[in-house]
């Protein structure tokens, strides 16, 4: 059993490395969507893909990454409750994985329910990936 409780770490890192990848798509969108903006679109249309592209790859990312995450957090907080005997301490580390779990929830819910797109949801993309970078 704590072989698998052991499996919160590698869970955690590879959504780490999801939800960085959404972060760069992130701001590769921002950067191309205000030289779009510009008119500036033209000179870097070929390295750039498009923005919808970019939008749906943060979103996938996002999507896939989300459950490695709370179950990351799961095992993490069962196995500090068998090693410290608290499910939680509200050390930084927790702290910002709970706040980060948060804000992609809340940005998974507003796409859902609201259809958020766009600027403003890679914005609240980029808002969960400032926590940990």
């Amino acid at each position: 059993m704590r072989k698998v409780l052991l499996l919160h770490i590698p869970m955690l890192c590879l959504a780490y490395l999801m939800l960085m990848a959404a972060a760069v798509a992130g701001l590769i969108y921002i950067i191309h969507e205000r030289r779009v903006k510009l008119h500036q679109a033209l000179t870097v249309s070929a390295s750039f893909p498009s923005l919808e592209t970019l939008e749906r790859f943060i979103y996938q990312m996002i999507l896939y990454s989300f459950p490695l995450l709370t179950i990351g957090i799961l095992l993490g907080t069962h196995w500090q409750f068998i090693t410290r005997g608290r499910f939680w301490g509200w050390d930084p580390t927790e702290t910002f994985s709970l706040v980060t779990w948060l804000i992609y929830a809340l940005y998974l819910a507003l796409r859902w329910s609201r259809g958020l797109r766009g600027r403003k949801s890679t914005y609240l993309a980029l808002a969960g990936s400032g926590l940990f970078f």
